[in-house]
């Protein structure tokens, strides 16, 4: 999968989950722009194990992104995320997962595959150098991409003008 490929998968999705896990390194200023890019527009909800603040200044919205692991989390996030979550069943939901290994599986990679595997209409996108596999369920529903998601969102990514 290309990087205008993925952008092509976004588009087409109703609601984007979007997972960023603690395997993120590199250029992540850039990163979060690019992802903003893609996002704008889009019926989205970020569970990140990184930076808010990053993400924030990057124009994406602090009320759809939930810190888990941030002290300074404020109690009501993770609800917003669980009721945004309960309106993605039987919708055309694209998933997200960049750079989440297993230090706090819990938190991202098992619910997410748990959420495609209910939600048939689900596609996941997992990008990860190390662990991209995806799990049994996803059959034809899963793209495995074994790369740096930062390198694949910003290096791979053309200029606007050239989308």
């Amino acid at each position: 999968m290309t990087y205008k490929q993925l952008k092509e998968e976004i588009r087409s999705a109703n609601l984007i989950l979007t997972g960023l896990g603690e395997d993120l390194s590199g250029d992540l200023e850039a990163f979060y722009e690019s992802l903003a890019g893609v996002l704008k527009d889009k019926d989205y909800y970020i569970i990140t194990l990184q930076d808010k603040a990053g993400l924030i200044k990057a124009g994406l919205l602090s009320e759809r992104i939930t810190a888990p692991c941030q002290e300074d989390e404020p109690a009501d996030s993770w609800e917003r995320y669980m009721h945004w979550l309960g309106f993605t069943l039987n919708q055309k939901l694209c998933v997200l997962e960049l750079g989440v290994g297993f230090a706090r599986p819990e938190l991202i990679r098992f619910p997410f595959e748990k959420t495609c595997y209910f939600n048939r209409k689900s596609r996941l996108v997992r990008i990860h150098e190390k662990f991209p596999q995806l799990p049994v369920g996803s059959v034809g529903r899963g793209i495995s991409i074994k790369k740096n998601p930062v390198d694949f969102f910003t290096e791979d990514s053309p200029g606007e003008e050239d989308v």
